[in-house]
């Protein structure tokens, strides 16, 4: 990372791409080891002598296979040239470039495995969610399930509204979270070059490796939350962005990598299918409870036929609750259109459907009703005979 370099700071999101990986510690003393070995057989760090051509990954550390298998071609080139001269020091050169490349490849499994554990946890995580009975309970348990199932320090959910997002709730693991209270509800601007504000056109997350270098809202991020690193991913609704989770590894001194940014990715858009399913079926459970209480009202409203008693005769169809529990919400909504007298035609223009889908949604609920007209199914939902 080159301190004070703005353009290297914040990655954002390619379409669907691997990453680095918080490697074993194992594995990043022995990649640690191999490199004082070449910097004592160079003469020299070898970091000097080997460019990083077209680094865009800042929080790629010094154990990532890509740096390595540099190290690796340059251990071979370097024999090659050394062979002729000095023949030891070209076969220390062959060796440690042999262990390097060993190494690659256990690196490369070990990150191939972490990203496949971590991405499973997401689909656990999303699976409970998706189990919760409404949207406010699901939006109240999403930090604390990406922070207990994919690795994180801390999670913040807030929400975008009139070009400010808003930090609503939060998860975070052994570290101070009294700071965040005074942040809920307040609105931060979404101006100027900030990961945040480019989300909202980008629509893709971002990883940002130093914000001490990246142009961050400084006040929440740095002076109250005391991130050195974190990732960001958009939440969309209804084709823009509507919210945001932020995420880090805060109190470890862990910095953020691709693959924290492709995790939280996956999990914010698990989390919006679920969200968009939530809300939906809570507005088909109001709406059902309307026309309840619509049909209700018409058998409150209804005369009784001559000669039967409302409070129960042999032979009078049920009640209303017990008539609408075999049938469909979309079947409700249509008997509901009926009691009101409306035509297939009509019928078809209030819901959006076609007249053939309104007759075969008529035939269905007189099937379960066990009638045989509109009549008789209205005077069904009212408790009625209509011979």
């Amino acid at each position: 990372m080159i301190p004070g370099d703005r353009s290297r700071a914040v990655s954002f999101a390619l379409p669907r791409r691997g990453g680095h990986t918080h490697f074993d510690r194992g594995l990043r003393r022995r990649a640690a080891e191999l490199c004082a070995d070449l910097t004592d057989a160079l003469h020299a760090d070898p970091d000097t002598m080997v460019p990083d051509p077209g680094v865009t990954d800042p929080g790629c550390d010094r154990t990532s296979p890509a740096r390595l298998s540099r190290l690796a071609r340059f251990c071979t080139e370097r024999a090659e040239l050394s062979a002729p001269v000095d023949e030891l020091t070209a076969r220390r050169l062959y060796l440690l470039a042999l262990d390097l490349q060993q190494l690659v490849l256990e690196l490369q499994q070990e990150e191939l495995l972490s990203s496949t554990r971590r991405l499973e946890s997401v689909g656990d995580g999303l699976s409970r969610l998706r189990t919760l009975p409404n949207s406010v309970d699901m939006l109240e348990s999403v930090c604390e399930e990406i922070v207990n199932r994919c690795d994180f320090g801390r999670v913040v959910l807030s929400r975008v509204d009139h070009g400010s997002w808003v930090p609503s709730t939060a998860f975070f693991t052994e570290s101070d979270s009294s700071w965040f209270s005074e942040w809920i509800g307040t609105g931060i601007a979404l101006r100027g070059d900030t990961p945040e504000t480019l989300l909202l056109t980008e629509r893709r997350p971002a990883a940002v490796y130093d914000t001490g270098s990246a142009t961050v809202h400084r006040q929440i991020i740095i002076e109250s939350g005391q991130s050195t690193s974190y990732v960001v991913a958009p939440l969309m609704a209804a084709g823009s962005v509507g919210g945001f989770l932020h995420a880090d590894h805060f109190p470890t001194s862990r910095r953020v990598d691709q693959v924290d940014r492709d995790v939280l990715w996956a999990f914010a858009e698990g989390l919006t299918r679920i969200h968009e399913r939530l809300v939906l079926l809570e507005r088909v459970r109001d709406q059902r409870a309307q026309v309840e209480s619509v049909l209700g009202s018409a058998l409150d409203t209804m005369d009784p036929a001559p000669g039967t008693d409302l409070l129960g005769v042999s032979g009078r169809l049920p009640a209303a609750p017990e008539v609408l529990s075999e049938l469909t919400t979309r079947e409700v909504e249509v008997l509901h259109l009926i009691v009101e007298g409306s035509s297939n035609r009509a019928i078809g223009s209030r819901l959006v459907i076609t007249e053939d889908t309104v007759k075969s949604h008529v035939k269905q609920i007189l099937r379960k009703l066990g009638v045989a007209n509109r009549a008789q199914a209205i005077a069904c939902v009212a408790g009625t005979t209509v011979s």
